[in-house]
Order: structure tokens, then sequence, then C-alpha cells
């Protein structure tokens, strides 16, 4: 096995700070304090430069600030979300930023971590099959949004007077890759050698490293210090 050096954390500090990160929400006596896990977060991808996911969940979590801003300073009202929609994405942001990290983490290291702690080979290939099934989709969606953009149904025009035509477009596409993922990604985890005998290892694997080891100590401490001054639920 060769280790390569990335700014990633390793598979295992990275499921500690998703259990931290929903500690946190799930436990914060005071709601309105979770903004604080979600700083942390932000300041948790900018560590691994991952600065494109920064950029969508900074604007994420920017718009849902606005309109519980809107909607609880100026009466605000949606025709779809309520406040409590917008409330719980608000609050949900850091569980969507440390999870979306830990989903889109090289299948290699995910494979070598679960086999190292001896994970049965249907678990790993359960796991492998759910984690690369939403960055695949995303990048099916983003590839059939360039398709129609292609043949000019993406246009303005087009959207406003067909506008029916246009969710059916998106949607059976959509609908009939999500029937062929997961066979085609089980068969890929299968081509792999992924029920092959004896721990498995990985090109991109990283051991545990002193960056690492100071993640897990900063977590600690930080939720820590989040329960006790926020309090428990």
């Amino acid at each position: 096995m060769h280790t390569v050096h990335t700014h990633d954390f390793a598979i295992l500090v990275k499921l500690w700070v998703v259990f931290c990160t929903m500690s946190c929400v799930f436990l914060a006596g005071d709601a309105h304090f979770t903004w604080t896990i979600t700083i942390m977060s932000f300041f948790y991808i900018v560590v691994q430069c991952k600065w494109k996911d920064l950029l969508g969940f900074v604007l994420f979590y920017s718009l849902t600030s606005l309109l519980l801003i809107l909607i609880r300073r100026y009466g605000f009202r949606m025709l779809i979300f309520s406040e409590f929609h917008v409330l719980v994405f608000w609050l949900m942001t850091s569980i969507f930023i440390v999870s979306w990290d830990l989903i889109t983490s090289p299948p290699g290291s995910v494979s070598a971590f679960l086999s190292r702690i001896r994970a049965p080979a249907g678990v790993i290939l359960g796991v492998l099959v759910i984690f690369r099934f939403f960055p695949t989709m995303k990048a099916e969606f983003r590839g059939l949004l360039e398709s129609m953009h292609n043949r000019g149904l993406m246009s303005v025009r087009q959207i406003l007077l067909h506008p029916v035509a246009i969710i059916e477009y998106i949607l059976m596409p959509m609908l009939m890759r999500c029937l062929q993922m997961a066979d085609q990604l089980s068969v890929s985890a299968i081509s792999r050698g992924i029920e092959a005998p004896g721990v498995r290892s990985s090109y991109y694997a990283t051991g545990m490293r002193l960056r690492d080891y100071a993640c897990i100590a900063t977590y600690i401490a930080f939720v820590s210090a989040f329960l006790i001054i926020g309090g428990f639920r």
C-alpha cells in the first residue's frame, strides 16, 4: 500500500466528526447556539482545502439565515416551505457539511478502513454503494442539465411555457438512472475485488497523522465546551 498525503482527514476522524456534530445539534439546550458548530464545520472543510464545497455550503447557510430573518422580522411567507422547514435546514447545515465530506471520501479509503476493522464484505459493499450513490447522481444530474441546455430545453421561454414538460424531461431519466445505479455500483465494487479474502488496502488510504489526532482532540474540547455552555436538551 502506498500512503498518499492529501489534505483529507482519515476516515476514522471523519466518523468522529460526524458523531460530534450530531451530538451538538441534537443535544444542545439552546437550538440557536448551533451556529457555532456550523462555523466549526466550515473551518473543518477549510483545513481540507475543499473550497468548492465550502462555497456551496456557505451560500446555502447564508440563504437559510436570510430567509429566517425575513420570516421572523418582516413576516415573509413562502408557498411551499414554512418557517419550521427553513429552521430545520439551518440547524442541520453542520450535519450536511460533515456528512457530505464523509460520503464523498475516496471509495478505496472507505473500503480499506472497513476491512481493517474486519467488517463483513456485505457491509463494505452496502456502504460503498450508499456512499457513491449521491455523488454519482449529482454528476448524472449535471450531465442531464447540460444535455437539455444543448438541446435548447433550458431557456427561460421554454421553462415558463412548458414547466410540466421540463419536469418530465428531468424526472424520467433520473428515475431510470436510479434503477440502474445500484446494480452498476455493486458490479463495480465486485470487479475491484470487494469479495476477495484478506484485509484490503488502498492506494489513497492515509494513516493517522498528527493533524488527525489534533482534529479529534479539538472536537472533544469543542463538544465539551459546547454542551457545558449551551446546556443539554
